[in-house]
């Protein structure tokens, strides 16, 4: 029954957090200050959109003409962001609780869609305004996660020397005497901190885990199981280094028990929507090879080599490898985009390119909108929709997520959730539910939304778990290519003229700014 309430408490907590600010109730509060004792209070109002929802103005001017006339109405207004290619806006209006005045906030957009879920998030007020909600304080207010707490890739020899770097931190003060049972041994008690519950039991819970487990206090029978399978009938907890590494390259992994040369990855995350790194799914790998277990390397061959190569070749020639295996492209055509991110080129008129390659490119391109910060490179645009037409094509056997939750679940991974009760306003840790081998249910994609962009690449591509935002669908690029072509347009600029010198490629005189929609895709230059 606490499961359930558990499941039913963070999908709420997870829909609070992603609506954002324009669908607010009325009356919801936001403070500055201290939670316990705000120096100031506004309440929520209303949201409203101009032109109106969904719409936008015709132009830049006319937005701007409207935007004049809010402001001479809300004579407070405060504009969260500078307009850039927009053409409506949004007013939010709060009220004071002490002095009863209106208090209003602007924020521009390129246009105000049917859905705007999440468009202004709950901390883009400025002055640090915080949403009254646990599902808000959680993260941007209480801050407990290692992440939170500890410099990325911490290591600690022991429990006493964590609780040493803990006890230093000022707003950890009113939970120590609870950190402190736990350093006894027992399940700590964390006095008055009930609205602080969610908090200590997802994110505080993330560094309890572990200190429980190496201080012997977790002993149920999957800990067990996972002691003898991957320490030896002889092994213990006991001794084990703790180590928090930095979520970006270890997914779904929280921390990591380093003892007697082997790593346990400890996770509390097993929500819909997390990633997992490619660690994660070839630590799974490296163990069933460990173990022997021919018939599941056999039976998944083919898709381990796809994640072998995830995982060994340099994140920016993999989509061009296998983007060329795929028939996606020519070996011409990926040296192409390799010379232009070389180059820094930001426009496709700026050199001399054949008319099938620079359709090809244009191709991969229109499946990705262009970056208007000033580091976009055309090379890295094309990169990124080919890595995405790759990404596609991987998913779509059905195979490859299949064999990737099959090595999660292989991985020498606990799954470590802490249970909390609560007794008046004290929160109660009550132990720990443990899941040995791992139990990672439904789906995993491979995922590079997140890595290659229009102005560069950022790590490896991360898989994306139980389905993910955006990951597998909205990659298949090649079969809304119209769509994306389109909206790419309404973003960027006619083409100027005049093309640069580029070293080690031709120049090209560039064209009219009438050109046809896919010759509009790279940076527009300005005179």
């Amino acid at each position: 029954m606490r499961d359930l309430i558990d499941i039913i408490v963070e999908k709420s907590q997870l829909m609070e957090k992603s609506r954002g600010l324009l669908y607010r109730s009325a009356g919801d509060e936001f403070f500055q200050g201290d939670v316990n004792a705000p120096t100031a209070v506004i309440v929520f109002d209303k949201a409203e959109y101009y032109p109106g929802q969904p719409g936008a103005y015709a132009d830049a001017a006319e937005m701007s003409a409207a935007a004049q006339k809010i402001m001479q109405q809300y004579p407070d207004l405060t504009w969260t962001n500078q307009p850039r290619n927009s053409r409506a806006f949004a007013i939010l209006t709060f009220k004071n609780s002490e002095s009863g005045q209106d208090v209003h906030f602007g924020r521009f957009f390129q246009q105000i869609q049917s859905d705007m879920t999440g468009s202004w998030k709950n901390n883009e007020l400025p002055g640090n305004w915080q949403l009254n909600k646990a599902s808000s304080l959680k993260g941007a207010y209480y801050k407990l996660k290692p992440s939170d707490l500890f410099p990325p890739g911490s290591t600690y020899d022991s429990p006493a020397d964590l609780m040493a770097v803990l006890s230093q931190n000022e707003k950890l003060q009113p939970l120590m005497a609870g950190m402190q049972q736990l350093m006894q041994g027992h399940w700590p008690v964390f006095q008055g901190q009930k609205a602080m519950e969610s908090a200590i039991r997802d994110d505080l819970g993330e560094i309890i885990g572990p200190m429980a487990l190496v201080m012997g206090m977790i002993t149920d029978s999957k800990a067990e199981s996972a002691r003898r399978d991957i320490l030896g009938p002889r092994g213990s907890w006991a001794g084990s280094q703790i180590h928090f590494p930095a979520s970006k390259t270890n997914g779904l992994v929280d921390s990591v028990l380093f003892n007697s040369g082997k790593e346990i990855g400890i996770s509390s995350k097993g929500e819909k929507g997390a990633t997992a790194s490619i660690k994660n799914v070839a630590d799974g790998i490296a163990e069933a090879r460990t173990k022997g277990m021919k018939k599941l390397l056999s039976e998944y061959a083919e898709q381990i080599e796809v994640i072998d190569a995830v995982g060994s070749e340099a994140a920016k020639t993999f989509p061009l490898t296998q983007g060329k295996q795929r028939g996606m492209l020519t070996d011409a055509q990926a040296s192409l985009i390799t010379d232009l991110i070389k180059n820094g080129v930001q426009d496709l008129d700026a050199v001399n390119i054949n008319p099938a390659d620079r359709e090809a490119l244009e191709d991969l391109m229109s499946d990705v909108a262009p970056s208007n910060k000033p580091n976009y490179n055309v090379g890295y645009h094309a990169m990124a929709g080919l890595a995405r037409r790759v990404v596609a094509e991987i998913n779509q056997d059905p195979k490859f997520g299949e064999a990737c939750l099959t090595f999660l679940n292989t991985s020498p991974i606990l799954q470590l959730h802490m249970k909390t009760s609560t007794t008046g306003d004290d929160v109660g840790v009550t132990g720990f539910t443990v899941k040995y081998p791992p139990e990672f249910e439904g789906t995993v994609a491979l995922d590079a939304t997140k890595v290659y962009y229009s102005t560069g690449v950022n790590g490896r591509c991360t898989f994306a778990y139980n389905g993910g935002p955006d990951s597998v669908a909205d990659a298949r690029a090649a079969k809304h290519s119209k769509q994306i072509v389109q909206k790419v347009n309404a973003k960027v600029a006619d083409i100027g003229t005049g093309a640069s010198m580029v070293p080690g490629l031709t120049p090209q005189k560039a064209k009219s700014s009438k050109t046809r929609v896919s010759e509009n895709l790279g940076r527009a230059r300005r005179s």
